[in-house]
This record gives structure tokens, C-alpha cells and sequence, in this order.
């Protein structure tokens, strides 16, 4: 058992004690049965590994370069001495420089470097919102002159400080076809594919409903900096999946796989992204984790991938697809507890997956 002794596990506590993923659990005595049942199938699986060998930690001063981090949010890592904005920069300066020749991401400023050289058509993006909040399109230079005026007479204010330096205005990327698109990467820690979905969807972004800071100034027709923008279409939610694991697939779907390059003869991800991914992987798996969920879009206006995000604790559907596992219902509490097994066992062949690869490493070194 010892073979499994070449690197150390960070287990975030919060995840351990069943403190996540129950946001969407209202009723208080489901919230805590879940959370007790979570907790025992999290322990059991910890158990697991340290009879197996590996060794395991919850203590943030024991990671190192070669520590593998079991975390809802690399923000986890983040040190005392630095705050999480820094620390996110700096996160994404290092995905950026270890991604390789294939890399691409859309050219992006920070809002008021933005507001001095603007280009267009751009997407207004506050970094602090999600869902889809405060992102929305620029087209016109007087549309950027309300912004300017906005900008420089709330500024100033403290409340409204993080708001401006988290925004950012990026390049618009056109999805091929009518569907707004994107590639969902299941990608382990050891830069082993284990499943890919191209997610689609028609959807129209409500302008009528105004949650973020910036759409209530910018987007309220009634506030004196209304700038008539457009909505993104937010491309994490809802939609259909066209996975890479289907026999055969509609006429709808050979369509949509047609627009991006892909051949239904032999259908495979892209080099590009193949090896984006790998590189990610293989530099970043301490703070993505045993495993991670890596998006991509593809431009129209180049024929070019473009890296999207990551998401270091991402859902497990693309796996599961692959096996051959149907994903089971979720609204209920006993479905949840299956889904969350499920997550379990595709972690736990990612970790296996990262192991083989350093013992490997380790064999050729000697």
C-alpha cells in the first residue's frame, strides 16, 4: 500500500463535515439529514484512501507543490497575506502561461483601461456577480461614454469600489449556428480525459430582470446612465448535451456537431483543446484537484477554441455518460445522496488515474 505514499492530500474540512452543495435544500430537517449522510459517505470514501495508502491531511500549512487538493474552490488555498482577488490574478496568470501554444482567450480589459481604448462589440463582464448578472454587450461608443460618466462619479465610493475593479470588458466570441454553444472538458488530474459534452441551447436573456449592480444603473430604462445594452445569454445554465459517447445522434445534433468541425466519422475533441487541457492539468492539478471541468467555445469569427473557465469542483454527467451510468434525479433527497455517491466514484478513479501517472514518472526518473 505503500505505493500510493508519492503525494499528499489537502482535504478541505467544509467539504469533509457535508457544508456543501446543499444550497439547494430549503427544508431544515432534510438540510440536516443530508448533511449528516453526505459527511458519512465523504468519511467512509477518506477512509478508503488512507487504508489504500495514500496519505491525507486537513491542516492548509501541510500543502506543498506536490500536495493534490480536495477543495470546493481553490480560493481555499488562498494565504492570510493575500487577498482573494490577488490570489484569483494570479491563478489565472498561471493557467494562462501553462497552457500552452494551443491557448487562446479572449482579449480582455479591465474596466477602466477599457474605458480609455475601447473596441467593440465587448462583453461588460463584473467578475463578483454570477448567473449571468452584469454581463452584458457593448456596441457603440455612446454606450461607453454613459459608462465613462457612471464610472467617474461613483468611483469614489467605497461601496461601489470592488464592483469597478472586478469588471472587465472581453471580446466577443460568436457561437457557430443559432444555438449558443459551449464544450464541457472533464479533465483528471493526471490530464486524462474522462468524458466531454457540447452543451446547446436557445435562450433569450431577460432585460427586464435587473439583479446586478450594474443592470440596475445601466440597464434600468428609468436610471439617467441607461445604455440600451443587450443581456448575455448566461451559457452555464440549462440547455441540451450532445455527448461524445453517443452511438448515433439526431438530426438536430449531427447538425450542431457539423457547425464546430466535428466529424461524425471520427469524433474526437480537437487537438487544440486535448492539449490545453493536458497542459492545464498538468501544471494547476494541485489547486484543480483530482479532477476538473474545463470550458471552451468555439469563435466563428476565427475558427478558433478559446478557454472559457474552469471549474475546479465541477459535476460528474460527462463521466457518467461515458460508463454508461444514468444520472439520477436530483429534486429529491434520496436522488441527491445517489448523484453525490456517484461524484465519489468518478473522484476516486480520477485519484487512481494521478497516482498511475507519478508512479510512472517516478520509474522513469530512476
Amino acid at each position: 500500500m505503500d505505493e500510493n505514499n508519492i503525494f499528499t492530500i489537502f482535504i478541505e474540512k467544509e467539504w469533509l463535515n457535508g457544508n456543501t452543495c446543499l444550497f439547494t435544500i430549503k427544508n431544515t430537517f432534510e438540510y440536516l439529514y443530508a448533511k449528516n449522510e453526505i459527511s458519512k459517505k465523504r468519511k467512509i470514501f477518506v477512509e478508503t484512501l488512507k487504508n489504500e495508502g495514500f496519505n491525507i491531511t486537513y491542516n492548509k500549512e501541510d500543502i506543498d507543490e506536490n500536495t493534490i487538493c480536495l477543495i470546493m474552490d481553490n480560493t481555499a488555498l488562498c494565504g492570510k497575506d493575500i487577498s482573494i482577488d490577488v490570489y484569483k490574478k494570479l491563478f489565472d496568470q498561471k493557467i494562462f502561461e501553462s497552457a500552452g501554444d494551443y491557448f487562446n482567450y479572449p482579449f480582455s480589459l479591465p474596466l477602466k483601461d477599457y474605458l480609455n481604448n475601447p473596441f467593440f462589440p465587448a462583453v461588460f463582464k463584473n467578475e463578483l456577480t454570477n448567473g449571468g448578472q452584469d454581463k452584458f454587450l457593448i456596441e457603440t461608443s455612446k454606450q461607453v461614454e454613459i459608462i465613462r460618466k457612471f464610472y467617474h462619479n461613483y468611483y469614489n465610493i467605497s461601496d461601489y469600489n470592488d464592483a469597478f475593479n472586478c469588471t472587465i470588458c472581453q471580446q466577443f466570441l460568436k457561437n457557430p449556428g443559432k444555438y449558443a454553444t459551449y464544450l464541457r472538458v472533464l479533465v483528471a488530474g493526471s490530464g486524462d480525459i474522462m468524458g466531454a459534452s457540447l452543451k446547446y441551447a436557445i435562450r433569450t436573456a431577460n432585460n427586464t430582470h435587473l439583479a446586478g449592480f450594474f443592470e440596475k444603473n445601466l440597464l434600468n430604462p428609468q436610471s439617467e446612465y441607461f445604455i440600451n445594452a443587450q443581456k448575455m445569454f448566461n451559457y452555464y445554465s440549462g440547455g441540451e448535451n450532445i455527448t461524445f459517447s453517443q452511438p448515433k445522434y439526431s438530426s438536430e445534433k449531427t447538425s450542431i456537431l457539423a457547425e464546430h468541425g466535428f466529424d461524425l466519422a471520427n469524433l474526437s475533441l480537437p487537438i487544440s483543446v486535448l492539449e490545453v487541457c493536458k497542459n492545464i492539468m498538468e501544471k494547476c492539478n494541485r489547486e484543480l484537484g483530482i479532477m476538473c471541468g474545463i470550458d471552451f467555445m468555439l469563435n466563428q469569427f476565427d475558427g478558433k477554441w478559446y478557454y472559457l473557465e474552469n471549474q475546479a469542483f465541477p459535476a460528474i454527467e460527462e463521466w457518467a455518460w461515458v460508463k454508461g451510468i444514468k444520472i439520477p434525479q436530483t429534486q429529491n433527497i434520496k436522488g441527491y445522496l445517489n448523484y453525490l455517491e456517484l461524484d465519489l466514484q468518478a473522484r476516486y478513479e480520477a485519484l487512481h488515474l494521478l497516482a498511475n501517472k507519478k508512479r510512472n514518472t517516478i520509474k522513469v526518473l530512476k
